[in-house]
């Protein structure tokens, strides 16, 4: 009779499997502040990108370089995200990285909830620009620092142009909604806490 191979006798291939969990990586950040190139970073060894707004992208319009936003086909885009995600959970692939905004929309939360049923450990990244840091501290106290994050809202609407093209009044509402500490919990139950005061009024 053989005996059963110890654990480190197995090939490295099996012991990776058991001892690398696969990974959600969820992106959080405002636009313009580092987060699809904080995303690529962490895929350079392997992994996969999503991205919300690569809908509009490839599937509308003629020109894949081209940002052919609409907001009647925001629906479309979100089952279209949702599907292509959830076939690479089912896959397994990992690291999957989620690149979205605060974790807080529907495609994140219903990746989130088919990531968990799957056994998936949900981790949080953050861009690493200089300004984002800097921004990361203000949210940390919305409402003393209401002008300063006001005068970082209107400086990332100049620096969208060339991009996605995010309104002034985009980066506030989405200053507003920011959650400093968010939890997979949160994300599935969508316990959103109240705004703080609005920033429009600076």
């Amino acid at each position: 009779m053989h005996s059963r191979p110890h654990d480190d006798d197995r090939p490295l291939s099996l012991r990776d499997e058991v001892q690398m969990p696969r990974k959600l990586l969820l992106m959080r950040g405002l636009p313009s502040c580092g987060k699809s190139t904080r995303a690529k970073e962490l895929v350079a060894d392997g992994g996969l990108v999503f991205e919300f707004d690569e809908y509009f992208y490839t599937q509308v319009g003629t020109d894949s370089k081209r940002y052919d936003w609409s907001r009647s086909r925001l629906d479309d885009a979100r089952e279209w995200n949702v599907a292509r995600i959830c076939s690479a959970l089912d896959r397994g692939d990992s690291p999957i990285v989620l690149d979205d905004d605060n974790g807080l929309g529907q495609t994140t939360r219903r990746c989130v909830k088919h990531a968990v049923q799957l056994g998936y450990q949900i981790e949080f990244r953050e861009p690493t620009s200089p300004w984002w840091r800097e921004i990361r501290e203000l949210l940390r106290d919305k409402n003393t620092n209401r002008e300063a994050l006001a005068s970082w809202a209107n400086k990332l609407t100049g620096l969208s142009r060339g991009t996605h093209r995010v309104s002034y009044e985009s980066f506030l509402r989405r200053i507003e909604r920011w959650q400093d500490a968010l939890s997979t919990e949160v994300i599935i139950d969508r316990a959103l806490t109240a705004p703080s005061q609005s920033l429009r009024a600076s």
